[in-house]
């Protein structure tokens, strides 16, 4: 069953060039199904596929409606980010089989790699440089099922699969498992990756730091943002307005150390623009889709950003619509509209490149490791500082922080300043302690145990020997 499955994935990355024939001279067969440098490729090509088209909607909107930025309204998503918002989601929510399945398939797919590859005759160099991406990928799997679900089964092989029953590993073993890996694979992947798109040494160590950072484990994650800093690779966007960096156009940047890449094709494209379009908006570049969902921000959150801040720019407050008309949006309205239009793209398929990780994290990561070691000093304040600075609002001092607290509370504002719609608050606000309280604030009935998502309810039918988590029982 498991070499049908190698063989479909090889299938689809392969594209003919001429109406299949009925007479079959060769065929795949256990002795040359994985026997070539392409086939290595293919292989590896297949992993990035699946972890970097697993789209927006899906862990958007289980990161920002279940905070204080994000609410959807009117469309076909409304009924999955309700319960999301509301906190009343359960077990079989859809969302919750669907990310478990993307994972575990390129976690699947990862495995195939590190079975396959070491016994393909080829340069030697460039498969130790395939089975390093694939366990990156591999191990960047773990981390969102970890962030979504706690300790998941840590499959590390090809021939493993859900219907062994597996159990999960323990939280001690799941961090060490994932911190290992990419602490093994940043001493091998390029600093500079050969492909745009593809892992680097700074992606790994990037990982680790923003990994130890969730973790509360704040001299790990002080130390390997240190290291991404020293790599010397990266530096934040410097273009006239803050908001530029997510124009399509600038996206080959030295801000973002790993991105998901997006081309303005169908299926490859990324189309959360239109779902944040309101009514009849006005595309520059028309015909765009305009979705009947509407993602809208919460005004509570929009009026915290100082007016001089252009990071508060990104926000569409008012629009001209397809009539000409000029509309106002109101309370709990305003659109972000980070993600710019791509004036290149037709439909819904627009090609803006996602940050999983910018540099711009690695900056305030520091800061607030360094705040948590040893309370407010001037390296966290000059860090969070150079942030500030792109955006042209004013700069911090030191003597505005009497305590390790205040510096904390404000680092939690700045990161939503900088992050949102990039799918990082609900993580921010679980490591602050304030995702169920800032819930409860605004009227939702929110327990403690909900920091953490259920296990799909199909998972647990089928393999007895997972745990779901405590609440979902």
């Amino acid at each position: 069953m498991k070499r049908i499955f190698a063989l479909l994935i090889l299938i689809q990355l392969v594209s003919c060039e001429k109406p299949l024939q009925e007479d079959v001279y060769s065929s795949f067969g256990p002795d040359n199904f994985f026997t070539k440098a392409d086939d290595a490729e293919s292989l590896l090509n297949s992993v990035y596929s699946s972890e970097q088209r697993r789209g927006f909607r899906n862990y958007l909107l289980m990161a920002e409606v279940t905070s204080d930025i994000l609410i959807d309204r009117e469309g076909g998503l409304r009924s999955l980010a309700q319960p999301l918002e509301d906190f009343t989601w359960n077990a079989s929510h859809e969302f919750f089989a669907t990310a478990w399945t993307i994972h575990y398939q390129t976690i699947y797919r990862a495995n195939l790699v590190l079975d396959q590859v070491p016994a393909i005759p080829m340069n030697d160099d460039r498969k130790k440089q395939i089975v390093a991406e694939a366990r990156f990928l591999r191990a960047s799997a773990y981390v969102i099922l970890y962030d979504l679900f706690g300790p998941t089964p840590l499959m590390t092989s090809s021939n493993n699969s859900s219907d062994d029953r597996p159990s999960r590993a323990t939280k001690e073993e799941f961090i060490q498992f994932v911190t290992t890996e990419f602490q093994e694979v940043s001493d091998i992947l390029p600093v500079v990756a050969p492909q745009y798109g593809r892992a680097t040494k700074g992606a790994a160590l990037s990982q680790l730091a923003k990994f130890y950072l969730n973790n509360k484990d704040w001299q790990k994650a002080a130390d390997y943002a240190k290291k991404v800093i020293d790599l010397g690779v990266y530096k934040l966007f410097d273009g006239a307005n803050r908001t530029d960096l997510f124009d399509v156009k600038n996206e080959k940047n030295t801000e973002f150390i790993y991105i998901r890449p997006n081309i303005a094709q169908p299926g490859l494209g990324d189309n959360y623009l239109p779902h944040a379009a309101p009514p009849n908006y006005k595309f520059k570049a028309p015909p765009k889709t305009n979705y009947a969902t509407q993602l809208k921000t919460l005004s509570a959150f929009y009026d915290t950003f100082d007016p001089a801040d252009q990071r508060r720019e990104a926000f569409l407050t008012q629009y001209e619509d397809i009539n000409g008309k000029t509309i106002i949006l109101g309370t709990d309205d305003k659109r972000s509209f980070k993600f710019r239009e791509d004036l290149s793209a037709t439909g819904e398929s627009m090609g803006n490149d996602f940050p999983v990780i910018r540099y711009a994290d690695i900056l305030l990561t520091r800061a607030e490791a360094l705040n948590e070691l040893s309370g407010p000093n001037q390296e966290s304040i000059d860090l969070i500082n150079a942030v500030r600075e792109k955006a042209k609002v004013a700069l911090l001092k030191l003597s505005d922080f009497p305590g390790k607290d205040a510096l904390r509370a404000h680092l939690l504002k700045e990161r939503g300043w900088e992050f949102f719609s990039e799918e990082l608050r609900r993580q921010d606000l679980i490591r602050h302690g304030k995702f169920i309280e800032y819930a409860k604030a605004r009227g939702k009935v929110a327990f403690d145990y909900q920091v953490l998502y259920p296990l799909p309810q199909s998972e647990i039918d089928r393999n007895p020997n997972l745990v779901q988590n405590e609440g979902y029982k």
